[in-house]
């Protein structure tokens, strides 16, 4: 089976992330499943469509600052045109982690493409660093999966907001409970939030559930995305990484064939990524 050639766009991302090790921890776990052949690339301005030529997907690890409350630094509207125009001629895109943020006054193709997003000013990293995701079942890239992830030391995003004139399909989720913010530190000087009237319960979006993976269309393409996948210790849940190969898998060919990682009998002396290029 001929591999899906994958590039990570990256190179500016809020201090906490550590780009460099998030970018091939993503690398290390999709080149174990035998399936993808990942390059990196720190600095995506000038991209033309030449840069991306012979690419199936581009995985989005890019919040284009190094703090939150720093001013977001867009790509070059060349290589933004480029990344636009590789999705909607069909090509795969991937969303990662705290890229779902959008700053005020991004272009509309942002949000067209996103389909899901967290705004600055607006939304917000929930002070509840353990929780559970619920996996929702009906998709090819959730079937087979456990009904729920356990997420240790990650985060959710409050107030993730739908972008207008899309219909993205929601593939995980997370309850986002007022009881969460009730803790002395929050909100922290680095990632100031407004609280109308000083009542947690007017937090926008607080008290519902908040899409954590989801898929949308642009054009041709297809688009994935992964709120969560803040720590390593996301990463080593078995479920976890099957929701994030597949999707990847999904956006670049339409198609999901793998499974979840397979840790039963012998298989369990297995380390991390699991796979070890079973697929290849």
């Amino acid at each position: 089976m001929e591999k899906i050639k994958a590039l990570i766009i990256s190179g500016k991302l809020t201090i906490e992330h550590n780009y460099r090790a998030t970018n091939e921890r993503i690398r290390t776990l999709l080149e174990s499943t035998g399936r993808f052949d990942v390059k990196v690339t720190e600095n995506f301005r000038g991209a033309t469509m030449e840069t991306v030529r012979g690419c199936d997907l581009l995985i989005y690890d890019y919040d284009g600052k190094d703090m939150p409350t720093h001013p977001y630094e867009r790509l070059d509207p060349g290589a933004e045109e480029t990344m636009f125009r590789f999705i909607r001629e069909g090509g795969g895109f991937m969303i990662h982690h705290s890229a779902v943020f959008l700053d005020e006054g991004m272009p509309e193709e942002y949000y067209k493409v996103w389909g899901y997003y967290c705004p600055f000013p607006g939304g917000r990293r929930v002070p509840k660093d353990d929780f559970s995701v619920q996996v929702l079942p009906g998709d090819p890239i959730t079937d087979g999966l456990n009904g729920e992830i356990m997420c240790p030391g990650d985060d959710i995003f409050g107030n993730t907001s739908l972008c207008p004139g899309t219909e993205p399909k929601v593939l995980a989720n997370v309850f986002d409970n007022v009881d969460f913010y009730k803790v002395s530190w929050w909100p922290p000087k680095h990632h100031p939030v407004e609280i109308p009237n000083g009542d947690l319960n007017q937090l926008p979006g607080v008290n519902t559930f908040i899409p954590v993976a989801w898929t949308n269309t642009y054009g041709k393409g297809r688009v994935f995305a992964c709120s969560i996948g803040h720590e390593m210790d996301t990463f080593r849940r078995f479920d976890y990484v099957g929701l994030f190969v597949r999707g990847c898998e999904w956006a670049a060919t339409g198609k999901v064939t793998m499974d979840k990682p397979d840790r039963s009998g012998d298989r369990r002396l297995i380390p991390w990524p699991y796979y070890t290029g079973e697929y290849a």
